[in-house]
């Protein structure tokens, strides 16, 4: 599961390109937060995939990516082209293929691919004529299905929705939110699988597991949130809504419901990592990820295409130990050792700073890349310490009884333990 979003430079108040994702996943499944370096490869090089191997290309972009740990795709991420794009699982009536590219390997292979919105959907278009999609997308349990994309660079974005091979494009005119479920009808401009003007969800959409999936509630709220003015705040609070009756109990029942997902229960997926970028056209671009789950009580650090401060890694290792630590006091709210009210509180004062002083350095008419670079470096170090401030190591039992509580004692019990 997970909600993705973008803002058009076109509707936009400050005529910039806003994007951001939710990833939704097991909650024992760690989302590494990397780059990717930009590299040349020899003619003839084989790229091995998360199950098949494809022929390489000669050059391959610089990314900056939040990754499954087992897979080699990724869930969202923007490569030095300015390029951003994020994936959604979608269930359509076409039958299960065999392993092929999954959708995360579609995504990374146009991130590294394409130099534009509109040359990364046709990556994803001819990767996916020539060898399909399939495979298990699941961490601990099963789990097939297509997938849909939103593709924004600094001027234009583009909406693809999938089902096997057979595919529509829309392109976005001011904002859009994806879900866990179809969303294109007849305002496609490229298609493949149903005649021009064709409804292609009412072609595809297979309608119970997209029902209780709950993506048209989860992209009803995203959409009411997104305004012209949104912004990066704007985007973080959208990020972190829950459903209509859910705020205050997030922590003791589960919702498939809420853009910032809970898991518990019968509810399997939970929001374990978050994105924001700020696609500037003529200045440096702003990425602000938790490399954290559940953004309800996780900061969004700023990262800069020059800086190396965490949450951004070139080690997995690196940032899966980031990813644990912070899950480690998720847990500790469930169990009820931490004070979530003085945490939000905390969390959004350093936002606050972090989001000023950006503001500053971006208003210069050439910004200081030293400067935000100590940008970087200074909200990883006080985002530490807040950590630190808020750990316990009593993390492990439940602050509730029953099924939540018995779901959580089992996921403590192997956290950290399977890494794919």
């Amino acid at each position: 599961m997970c909600d993705t979003m973008g803002i058009m430079p076109s509707w936009s108040s400050d005529g910039i390109c806003y994007f951001a994702k939710n990833s939704d996943r097991s909650p024992n499944e760690p989302l590494l937060t990397l780059r990717i370096r930009a590299a040349d490869h020899e003619p003839g090089s084989v790229l091995h995939c998360t199950y098949i191997d494809i022929e390489q290309v000669a050059h391959t972009h610089e990314i900056i990516i939040s990754k499954p740990s087992w897979m080699w795709g990724a869930e969202m991420g923007v490569n030095d082209a300015r390029v951003a794009i994020g994936n959604e699982a979608v269930f359509t009536r076409s039958q299960r293929g065999k392993p092929a590219l999954i959708g995360m390997d579609l995504l990374r292979l146009a991130l590294e691919r394409a130099g534009t919105a509109e040359a990364a959907v046709e990556v994803m278009i001819e990767l996916l004529e020539q060898y399909g999609q399939g495979g298990d997308c699941g961490f601990d349990s099963e789990f097939h299905y297509d997938n849909s994309f939103l593709v924004c660079d600094p001027t234009v974005g583009y909406v693809l929705e999938t089902s096997a091979k057979n595919y529509a494009v829309s392109k976005i005119t001011d904002r859009y939110a994806i879900s866990n479920r179809l969303s294109i009808g007849t305002d496609h401009i490229m298609e493949k699988g149903i005649a021009p003007g064709e409804d292609f969800t009412r072609r595809f959409l297979e309608p119970v597991r997209s029902f209780f999936a709950k993506g048209t509630q989860r992209r009803c709220l995203s959409m009411e949130g997104l305004t012209s003015n949104s912004g990066v705040p704007g985007l973080f609070d959208i990020l972190r809504t829950h459903a209509p009756g859910f705020n205050g109990h997030e922590f003791s029942r589960p919702s498939v419901g809420s853009v910032c997902m809970h898991a518990g229960g019968m509810i399997g997926d939970q929001t374990t990592g978050s994105m924001v970028a700020k696609l500037c056209p003529d200045r440096p671009i702003t990425i602000w990820m938790t490399g954290a789950s559940t953004p309800c009580i996780s900061a969004f650090k700023p990262v800069f295409w020059h800086t190396d401060s965490p949450p951004l890694f070139e080690d997995p290792s690196q940032s899966f130990e980031y990813w644990l630590k912070r899950e480690h006091l998720h847990r500790a709210v469930i169990a009820g050792k931490v004070d979530v009210s003085v945490l939000r509180d905390k969390v959004k004062e350093l936002e606050a700073r972090w989001l000023a002083e950006e503001e500053r350095i971006m208003s210069a008419e050439v910004p200081d890349e030293g400067e935000l670079a100590a940008l970087a470096t200074q909200a990883n170090a006080q985002e530490r310490e807040m950590i630190d401030e808020f750990s316990v190591t009593d993390w492990q039992i439940p602050r509730y009884s029953g099924r939540y509580a018995n779901y959580w004692i089992k996921k403590n019990e192997k956290l950290g333990l399977e890494r794919g």
